[in-house]
């Protein structure tokens, strides 16, 4: 099956190539799993164990193998770590760095990106993202929230607008910003 190009670099190959370098990259001191790769690019394990394989190939990661289990971690030593972190950063970085941020916020019920950024990841024409626009469900402490997001604006080089909507605005929409966001593209953050 042929790959559609890369809808937010187009460096790279493919969408699943910028998700699993973003998780590698942006998260360098943890090691993943070729499954936990592939969940997080939505993609199947083969592909992202292609990926994984490019990877080692050019010294970019190592695998250390625990039995039957291999860890997958990013090397911060190679020369190229610092360029590709920032062209990763730049385009795939929001969806591997957000939910990290906002882990253990209490009243967190889920978390979306949407705007330019994910038109253009579902592949719809529009504007370069010059901006993360996220969407946080939930009754959450909007400060608190606020902050931590703004903890990864200069790790990705942008900003990060963050909206809120309330459980049940989220399920049955009643102001006109949450029926916009809903009837746009949208990337639904992984929070576990």
């Amino acid at each position: 099956m042929k790959q559609q190009p890369p809808a937010l670099s187009p460096l790279l190959r493919s969408d699943a190539q910028g998700m699993i370098l973003a998780q590698l990259f942006m998260n360098p001191d943890d090691g993943f799993s070729i499954s936990d790769l592939a969940r997080f690019a939505r993609t199947s394990v083969p592909t992202a164990m292609r990926e994984v394989d490019r990877l080692l190939d050019s010294r970019l990661a190592t695998a250390k193998t625990f039995g039957r289990s291999k860890l997958i971690r990013v090397n911060q030593k190679h020369e190229l770590f610092d360029a590709i972190k920032q062209i990763v950063a730049h385009s795939y970085g929001p969806a591997a760095v957000l939910p990290a941020a906002l882990y253990g916020i209490d009243g967190l019920e889920a978390a979306y990106l949407f705007g330019p950024w994910a038109a253009r990841l579902k592949r719809e024409v529009t504007t370069e993202p010059s901006e993360v626009d996220l969407l946080l469900v939930g009754y959450v402490n909007r400060i608190e929230a606020s902050r931590a997001a703004a903890r990864v604006e200069g790790y990705l080089g942008k900003a990060v607008n963050v909206q809120f909507a309330s459980a049940s605005e989220w399920a049955s929409p009643t102001n006109d910003l949450t029926r916009e966001i809903r009837s746009k593209p949208m990337v639904e953050l992984d929070l576990d």
